[in-house]
């Protein structure tokens, strides 16, 4: 048998099983978009927030410990992975706090007197299109 009249075939063989599924390969991320990390680090600090002043009205006042803000808000437990940084000081008598959630695209921050909001603030920290802070609410003279 001649092997020579083969060889074209085994070539197209070849190349059919090993070199054309890698050009056809879709190619997929396995990490978060910029725009996926800043939505999830500004509803993170929506859901600190909000656990914090359901401590606020459990007990009269803010917490400090972000493990009692998890136990509450199991979503939240799932953000920290992205990963986020959480920085929650209390006030004195535990009527005020202020909580920074930053990740590597955003930073936000919130603090709280009694029930108001005293502050609320956004920066970007990586400059991309499709991350932006939201614009700070007008007052209305």
């Amino acid at each position: 048998m001649d092997m020579r009249r083969f060889l074209p075939i085994l070539l197209i063989a070849f190349a059919a099983l090993f070199i054309l599924p890698q050009l056809f390969k879709g190619k997929s991320s396995k990490t978060l978009s910029s725009k996926d990390r800043a939505t999830m680090t500004k509803d993170a600090i929506e859901r600190v927030d909000r656990a914090e002043q359901k401590a606020f009205s459990a007990g009269g006042r803010y917490t400090g410990n972000l493990a009692d803000l998890v136990v509450g808000d199991k979503v939240l437990a799932r953000e920290l992975t992205v990963p986020l940084t959480i920085d929650i000081d209390v006030g004195a008598g535990g009527r005020s706090y202020v909580a920074r959630v930053s990740s590597d695209v955003i930073s936000v921050i919130r603090a709280r007197s009694g029930t108001k909001v005293v502050a609320r603030s956004c920066r970007v920290l990586k400059s991309s299109s499709s991350v932006k802070c939201p614009e700070p609410a007008v007052k209305k003279k």
